[in-house]
C-alpha cells in the first residue's frame, strides 16, 4: 500500500467500525485528509462507502474508532460506553456538523420551496444570517452554477442535473470546511452527468476540501489528490490517482477497475 504524506489533517479517521445488527459494514477504517485536498472513494456496491460518509456527517452513529474534523473530536478519545464510543457534547457535535456539508444522490431539495428559498432557509435559520445577506450569497452561488435564472423555479421544474447543482449550491451556502458527495451523479442520465461533474471539478479551483464517493472512474482519477478503494468494509488500497489507477499491484483493485472498463 502506498504511503501518503500528511501534515495537518482537517479530517482524521482512525479505526472506525460500524455494524448494523450483527453485520459489520465498516471493519477498520483509517485515513487522513488535508485542507484543500480532494479524496475520491471508489469500490463495489455494498463496500461501505456511503455508510462511511453517513458516519462522518453524523447521519449514522458508529461504535468504535475516532473521528476528528477541523480540530474537533466527534467522540471522546479513550472513553468507552456500553454502546462503544462516547460522543462529544452536543455543542461540539453541532460545531462539527456546521463545518461539513453533504450532497445526496437524490438531491433532497424541499419540493414546496423555490430554488432561492432552498438556498436561504438554513443560512437564515441556522447561521442566523439576515435575509438580504442570505439572498445575495444564494444568487452568487446560483450564478456560479449557471442557474441565475432559476431562483423562482421549484425543484419539479428543473432537470435532474439542475436539481443536483442546486443541491451543491445549498451545501456551499453553509460555508462548510469539508464537502461530502455521495454518488452525486448516480440519479442522472449520461447527458446530465457531465454538467454536474464539471461543477464539482470547478470547486477544486477554490481549494474546497472534498470527499467524493463516485462510480465515475475517470472523474475520480482526474479530480482527486487521493483515492481510497474500499471492499468488504475495509480500505483495500489507497494512494495518489497515479498509483491507484496505474501502478498498484493489488489484485482486487485491478479486477474491479478491469470490470469497470469493460462496462
Amino acid at each position: 500500500m502506498e504511503e501518503l504524506k500528511n501534515t495537518a489533517p482537517i479530517l482524521h479517521v482512525s479505526h472506525l467500525k460500524k455494524s448494523f445488527d450483527d453485520v459489520a459494514v465498516l471493519k477498520d477504517i483509517s485515513f487522513d485528509l488535508n485542507a484543500g485536498e480532494v479524496l475520491s472513494i471508489i469500490g463495489p456496491s455494498g463496500s461501505g462507502k456511503s455508510t462511511l460518509l453517513r458516519c462522518l456527517t453524523q447521519l449514522e452513529t458508529f461504535e468504535a474508532g475516532e473521528v476528528c474534523i477541523d480540530g474537533k473530536d466527534m467522540v471522546i478519545p479513550g472513553v468507552k460506553t456500553k454502546n462503544g464510543v462516547k460522543y462529544a457534547p452536543a455543542k461540539t457535535l453541532r460545531e462539527i456538523r456546521l463545518s461539513t456539508g453533504l450532497v445526496f444522490q437524490n438531491f433532497n431539495l424541499f419540493p414546496h420551496l423555490t430554488v432561492l428559498q432552498n438556498l436561504t432557509l438554513a443560512p437564515i435559520r441556522v447561521l442566523e444570517k439576515n435575509r438580504e445577506e442570505a439572498r445575495d450569497l444564494a444568487r452568487e452561488l446560483l450564478k456560479r452554477m449557471g442557474l441565475e435564472n432559476k431562483e423562482k423555479a421549484y425543484p419539479c421544474e428543473l432537470s435532474g442535473g439542475q436539481q443536483q447543482r442546486v443541491s451543491i449550491a445549498r451545501a456551499l451556502a453553509m460555508n462548510p470546511k469539508i464537502l461530502f458527495f455521495d454518488e452525486p451523479t448516480s440519479a442522472l442520465d449520461p447527458e446530465l452527468t457531465g454538467e454536474v461533474l464539471k461543477i464539482i471539478k470547478g470547486l477544486t479551483e477554490l481549494q474546497m476540501t472534498m470527499v467524493i464517493v463516485t462510480h465515475e472512474m475517470a472523474f475520480a482519477r482526474d479530480v482527486a489528490d487521493k483515492v481510497l478503494f474500499m471492499d468488504g468494509g475495509v480500505i483495500v488500497e489507497q494512494g495518489t490517482p497515479e498509483y491507484v489507477f496505474g501502478k498498484s499491484e493489488n489484485d482486487r483493485l485491478n479486477a474491479f477497475l478491469s470490470r469497470f472498463a469493460n462496462d
